[in-house]
Formats: C-alpha cells, structure tokens, sequence
C-alpha cells in the first residue's frame, strides 16, 4: 500500500516500539507521532550523482514517488531509471514520466513509476490553510543516508521544526520556512503536521533544503565575512500542492 491523495479520510497513527525480539505499534495520540505508513513509504533515493528523500503517494490507481527537483535533475522526462535503497541493497526502479511543477522554482519533482495499486493507503494534504504559524512540523528523510535500520525494512530520521513563515507573493511558487536543522539528504522528504482542526495528519510540503549565511570569524577584533557557507538553522520547502496540481495536470492531458 501507498499514500494516496484524499481529503476525507482519517489515518491510523502508531509509534514504533522495540521489544526483544520484535517491533511493535503502541497507539499514541496522533499530535505526537508520525504515522507508520508514512514512514516506510519515505524512501532514500539516487538518481545520476544525487542523493535524496522521496515519498510513494497513490492517484487514480497509480503510484508516484515525489522528491526535489534537483534530487532528480539527471532523470529524463520520459522514461529513466532511479535506484531505491530496500534492506541495505539498491534496487532499479523504472520511472515512465517526470512530472515538474509550472513554475521552475519550485523545487519538486514527481516521478511516475510502473507500479500500480488496488487499494491505496489514504492520506489528507493540505495547502498553507490548515497549517498554524508557530505549531510543530515534522520533516523525514536520510541525512547522510542513514535511517532506522530493521532486519526486513528501513525508515527515515524524523526531525520537528517549527512553522515559522510562508512566502505566497507567487501563487505558482509557495515557499515554506520552517525553523528546523536540516541536513543533506531530507531533500524531497515531505513536511507533515497535526491539523488540531480535523484531527489528522497532513502533508505541508516538500523539502528543499535549508538557507545557507556567510560564517564570520573576529580578526583583531572586527567582525568579518568569509566565504564558508554554514546552515543558518532554517529549512526551505514548497508547498506539496504544487505537487498535486502537477499530477493533475498531467492525468488531464489526452
């Protein structure tokens, strides 16, 4: 099963345990977890020298992995092949379409894949209305590759921010700043929250990156630039219905 694209469904929320010598699900209040599903549906991705995050939705019977554009600039519009990391092993995933956004600042990236499904797992997104400035987000990914490791699956690292401030002066192009450290690697993961309104988890967007700032070292006693770019503590993404307007788009075109 995938995350599939549905405004009215409820979603199980579970948080993983350990006990020797398995895993379980303990049920926890759904503001403070991430559900399972999502989780091993958020995958550590290569394609040509990159390197990233991606995450399987549903639409309409078929399944899409969305990532950064950039994660994914080396695949072709029309067929290519991506590799997935499943139980420590990499695995070719034959992609049939890359499906960009309208703008080109945006950065995702939608990848069509031969996979189909029956029955979906069903998961609410959200454009910027439901989300509360101030309110905690997650963001999932592989910062350096590294993940959860069990003997038969694998799953992302979990980080919380804080929904800091939304960019809509363009319509076409939403920019979310969240106050997270992020790391290389979350690009492409998705950003989810609690909407306290409905009682679920959306998705809010998709990662980007984070802002990079100019170091500045004390040289006899000044303050001065230097040319090392640090992570100044703020991550950037893009609203994930950029995302959905483009599978949209490309599922109305005859």
């Amino acid at each position: 099963m995938n995350i599939a694209i549905n405004r009215r469904k409820i979603i199980f929320v579970g948080l993983l345990t350990m006990s020797a010598p398995s895993v379980v699900l303990t049920p926890v209040l759904g503001q403070d977890a991430v559900p399972i599903e999502i989780l091993r549906r958020t995958l550590f991705i290569k394609s040509g020298g990159e390197a990233g995050t991606a995450f399987k939705v549903d639409y309409k019977g078929k399944v899409y992995l969305v990532t950064a554009r950039h994660v994914a600039a080396a695949l072709p519009l029309e067929g290519g092949t991506i590799q997935l990391r499943q139980q420590q092993e990499w695995k070719d995933c034959r992609i049939t379409k890359k499906i960009l956004p309208l703008s080109d600042s945006v950065d995702i990236a939608v990848l069509q894949s031969e996979e189909t499904v029956s029955k979906p797992y069903e998961i609410t997104w959200s454009d910027i209305g439901g989300v509360t400035f101030g309110q905690q987000v997650w963001f999932l990914g592989y910062p350096y590759g590294l993940g959860t490791q069990f003997t038969d699956a694998e799953i992302p690292f979990i980080k919380r921010g804080t929904m800091s401030a939304i960019d809509v002066s363009n319509p076409d192009a939403i920019v979310l700043y969240i106050d997270g450290f992020n790391n290389p690697g979350f690009s492409g993961g998705p950003i989810i929250y609690w909407d306290f309104k409905e009682h679920v988890i959306k998705i809010l967007g998709v990662v980007k990156g984070y802002k990079f700032e100019n170091a500045k070292v004390i040289v006899n006693g000044a303050e001065q630039n230097t040319a090392l770019l640090v992570n100044s503590g703020i991550l950037i993404g893009y609203s994930f219905k950029h995302a959905i307007d483009a599978i949209e788009k490309a599922n109305s075109v005859k």
